[in-house]
């Protein structure tokens, strides 16, 4: 194999698996505000009903499968609102998560610890709210696989 060849081969690789890398975005915020003035509740990857006293905010989301995650704590569950289409549902009908991040609960936790509500798909095929039990940590997700 010619050092042109295998230089172009590698470059082409390089080229080809790093596509996949640029699809999932990561992005962490503050505050509430700061996700307002990011533009991101326009682009649907934060839901619209994100309590004003948000923070510690943690997104990812996947551009090709609309697929998201969201982990953000809140001073009292009583600031939270969820859609009245949000209904409450056991931990055995959620779907996963599709994007892993060490942000995000093991499954241990989420099943011991939170609540959870099923909602209305927008860009995805399932959507969910997972509460802690103290009301204070609050996870939204949306995914497509079963």
């Amino acid at each position: 194999m010619s050092k042109h060849f295998r230089h172009s081969l590698i470059v082409a690789t390089c080229l080809l698996t790093s596509g996949c890398f640029w699809e999932t975005t990561d992005a962490s915020y503050s505050t509430a505000k700061e996700v307002i003035e990011s533009g991101y509740l326009e682009k649907g990857w934060i839901p619209r009903w994100l309590p004003s006293d948000a923070i510690d905010l943690q997104e990812t989301h996947n551009i090709d499968s609309n697929a998201s995650e969201l982990s953000f704590s809140i001073p009292s569950r009583d600031s939270l609102r969820l859609p009245e289409i949000c209904t409450p549902i056991d931990f055995k009908d959620t779907v996963p998560a599709y994007i892993q991040r060490r942000w995000w609960p093991n499954e241990d936790e989420l099943r011991e610890s939170y609540a959870f509500y099923g909602c209305p798909a927008d860009a995805t095929e399932f959507t969910f709210v997972g509460i802690r039990a103290d009301g204070q940590r609050v996870l939204h997700w949306r995914t497509y696989a079963r």
